[in-house]
């Protein structure tokens, strides 16, 4: 059989014995005739018609059924077409085409053509007013470069030339009252008739409507009489200013006579077999540098071209084929180009390419470092495929050493001063790398507790370092290395020239700005151009910023408190002790008295974690004495422990000022400043202490404090811990502070120093301006002298003596009147 039919046969995996392979969508449907074969019902406008000679499936053979009238019945039906067995090879089925007489009018000759769209003709009674032809034709997208078959050819008369036509095309004709049949001739809206299509003139037919774009046709005539099979290639020409079209529709006309000749000469006869179509994958021509390449020919596959160094804007070639494509694809590591010609069926036959290769200068290209120096100093943290570094100094011309990691890679370099980014291209063929050095600015670096939030989730609480440049002209750069999200790396941050302000000790910092992340992922994450607020303050060496980001409209917040603040507020984010651990929000805080506030929602908080609000309750709040404290929210707190132990002595005095109130205990007096007796403070009991202001305490229960529960704390922001009377004003601190021109208290009194320290939850005395200022005041309570403890009667001294009223007296002990009287800040009776 013929030799498609044996591969087909022999790459069958299953099947049936004559079952046909489906053809490609690009190929001629039944080309090789060995799909089945049904009798010919000729097309006609008035439906009359009837069984001719069997044609191939998805063909059409110009038979025709005759006269249909009151009197005759199909007089003169006539075929031109047969099934021709065997075929090409001495196999299978081809088909014979021939042009007959009629079998009425035998003066008439009917055209033998067949087609893949429908075949039609028409006459009047008498053969007069002759015509016919195609219209339609199948779907069909490809661009084919020919048109290949098979076919033998004879005459017994005169030999008049036989036709192959065919014809590609998109849109649509329509033709109105062309005649359709024999005899009646029924007139007929023909679409897609042939010689519309193809721009041809017609006898009959009436007005054309023609929306039809021709992309490519063949029109091809032979006389030539071989007797064996003989093959026949016709390439497809097509229309220049329709050749970037697709095509929607396709068509074939094999026909024994001059096709569009109406004078048909009888005895012509047609083989055919094997139609298909050529889809051409092959290079027509290949330049390099605008030279053709040396000994090139279609059918050599492989080049030699060593001593070039491949450079993709040199090469150029030329496909052969209307819808061939080429692929290139260059290996640089070889050095090999291969070129890939597709032909336009690739889609329906895998086989349907060439494959040509160019050798080229094998070259040592990667596009990358393999390392990197700042003034003689390899950068430790250096990869290859990381691209952004930040170090500390200032650019200076050929500090910089940059080594690549290809032989033949090639590197350009920019330093920009305004951003201090040393830029770093380097180049290897198609391969190309950029790496970044930033000269970050010297910093005073402030360590502290950084929590970084988005969308109202806590992200991460981590020690971090910021570091400020030293302000020239009242402006400062703030600087975060090493910025994480998510868990992983992001980058640094540098916000420019931001105002320092500095006032009473306290420095102001206030930046809006758009900044773009100095990183690998500031990129593929798009954190460029993000607009960012900076706010912060300096104070007695300790920095407390916030820096707020916009990325994709979402807020990251950045918070950075020092490593002794008194409280962290995380209360406004989603918090997972899961990723973030209280132990990681409290490591390397310094503050015992630490609190941390949590969301309402947060969940597995230890009941016996102390200082943990959580919304607004904690299950115990534990002070550290001679630590600051300081919150900024009202909370609940079940428990209390403060190891403070105060002293049980008999009528010993103490201070203190606490962040809750409470009911005092029995064996405690609690008292406040109520008015001033001269040099003594008068202290008024009471029954109930209020947050947050000054106190004195005598007490016999030294842990008094860690008894009480439900206690109220109360926010000290904001909060007035003095208390006020005459112009005495008994101030507490929550803060270790050094003080001055005040009165602190020791050794039961409060004793005028000029300068001092304060400790967390005690209180001091201090005097307005105006208002005498003795040495020291006595402390009355319940209106009894006591806290001057440790009273002793003396007959002589020789130190320094003064009267209750703060005033020295001159002379010794004995030679005083009786009294009560200060020496070395004890009370001494002279009796």
């Amino acid at each position: 059989m013929k030799k498609q039919l044996l591969t087909l046969a022999l790459l069958a995996v299953a099947g049936t014995a004559g079952a046909q392979t489906s053809t490609p969508a690009s190929q001629v449907p039944n080309g090789n005739f060995e799909g089945s074969w049904a009798a010919c019902k000729p097309w006609t406008g008035n439906g009359k018609t009837k069984e001719m000679n069997k044609q191939p499936e998805k063909w059409t053979v110009s038979n025709v059924p005759g006269l249909v009238g009151r009197v005759l019945t199909f007089k003169g039906a006539t075929n031109v077409g047969d099934q021709q067995t065997p075929g090409r090879g001495g196999e299978g089925n081809a088909i014979k085409i021939y042009n007959a007489p009629n079998s009425f009018l035998s003066s008439k000759t009917v055209p033998g053509y067949m087609t893949l769209g429908k075949s039609w003709s028409t006459s009047n009674n008498t053969g007069g007013d002759a015509d016919g032809g195609t219209f339609g034709g199948i779907s069909f997208v490809n661009k084919p470069d020919a048109l290949r078959f098979y076919y033998k050819r004879s005459h017994t008369g005169t030999n008049t030339r036989s036709s192959v036509i065919a014809y590609l095309w998109n849109g649509s004709t329509s033709q109105e009252n062309v005649p359709s049949d024999l005899g009646a001739q029924t007139k007929v809206t023909m679409a897609d008739r042939d010689v519309n299509v193809l721009g041809k003139s017609y006898s009959q037919g009436g007005n054309v409507t023609n929306n039809a774009k021709l992309i490519a046709k063949i029109e091809y005539y032979t006389t030539e009489t071989p007797t064996e099979w003989t093959e026949c290639i016709i390439p497809f020409e097509y229309v220049k200013k329709n050749a970037a079209e697709t095509p929607a529709k396709f068509n074939i006309i094999f026909a024994a006579s001059d096709y569009f000749n109406s004078t048909v000469t009888q005895g012509v006869t047609m083989y055919i077999d094997d139609v298909d179509l050529v889809y051409y994958h092959t290079l027509k021509s290949a330049t390099y540098d605008g030279q053709a390449i040396e000994n090139f020919a279609e059918n050599t596959l492989s080049y030699d071209l060593s001593s070039q160094v491949y450079d993709e804007k040199k090469f150029d070639c030329t496909v052969k084929g209307i819808g061939a494509e080429a692929v290139r694809s260059y290996d640089e590591a070889t050095g090999l180009l291969t070129v890939t010609v597709n032909g336009n069926n690739i889609s329906d036959d895998a086989t349907s390419k060439t494959v040509y290769t160019f050798q080229f200068k094998k070259v040592d290209y990667t596009g990358m470092l393999s390392a990197l120096s700042v003034n003689g100093k390899d950068i430790g943290a250096f990869a290859e495929d990381s691209y952004h570094y930040t170090v500390v100094g200032d650019y200076t011309d050929g500090c910089v050493t940059a080594t690549t990691k290809g032989a033949d890679d090639v590197v350009a370099t920019n330093y920009d001063a305004t951003t201090r980014i040393y830029s770093i291209n380097v180049t290897g063929g198609s391969k190309a790398n950029t790496y970044f050095v930033k000269f970050a600015k010297a910093t005073t670096d402030y360590k502290g507790k950084m929590s970084i939030a988005m969308a109202g989730e806590l992200l991460s609480a981590a020690t971090s370092t910021v570091g400020i440049t030293t302000p020239v002209d009242g402006k400062a750069d703030f600087q975060l290395l090493g910025f994480e999200l998510f868990g992983g790396p992001i980058g640094d941050i540098f916000v420019t020239d931001v105002p320092y302000v500095e006032e009473n000790g306290v420095v102001t910092l206030y930046k809006e700005q758009t900044i773009t992340i100095f990183g690998d992922n500031s990129e593929n994450m798009g954190l460029i151009d993000l607009p960012v607020v900076l706010t912060g303050t300096l104070k007695d060496g300790k920095l407390t910023a916030n820096i707020g980001i916009t990325w994709n409209g979402e807020k990251i917040t950045v918070d950075l408190v020092p490593l002794d603040a008194t409280s962290l507020d995380l209360s406004s984010n989603a918090v997972d002790l899961g990723s973030t651990s209280l132990a990681g929000m409290k490591a390397d805080m310094t503050n015992k008295n630490l609190t941390i506030f949590l969301p309402e929602a947060t969940e597995g908080v230890d009941a016996k974690e102390s200082n943990v609000v959580v919304g607004t309750t904690a299950s115990s709040l534990s002070l550290a004495d001679g630590y600051d404290w300081g919150v900024t929210k009202n909370f609940t707190a079940a428990a209390v422990s403060y190891d403070r132990v105060f002293n049980t002595d008999a009528n010993y005095v103490q201070s203190f000022v606490l962040p809750f109130g409470f009911t005092v205990p029995e064996g405690t007096t609690v008292a406040e400043l109520s008015s001033v007796n001269g040099y003594n403070l008068v202290f008024k009991p009471v029954a109930e202490t209020v947050a947050n202001k000054p106190y004195l305490v005598v007490t016999t229960d030294g842990e008094f404090i860690n008894k009480l529960t439900n206690v109220q704390v109360k926010a000290t922001t904001g909060a007035d811990l003095t208390t006020t009377v005459d112009g005495v004003s008994h101030i507490g601190s929550y803060t270790a502070q050094n003080v001055e021109g005040v009165y602190g208290y020791a050794n039961g009194k409060f004793v005028k120093a000029t300068t001092g320290s304060v400790k967390p939850f005690r209180t001091y005395i201090k005097v307005a301006g105006t208002q005498a200022a003795p040495m020291a005041f006595g402390v009355n309570i319940e209106g009894t002298v006591t806290g001057i403890n440790n009273a002793t009667t003396a007959a002589t001294a020789k130190e320094a003596i003064y009267n209750l009223q703060g005033v020295r007296v001159s002379g010794d002990l004995k030679h005083l009147t009786k009294g009560v009287y200060i020496v070395n800040g004890q009370k001494v009776v002279v009796k």
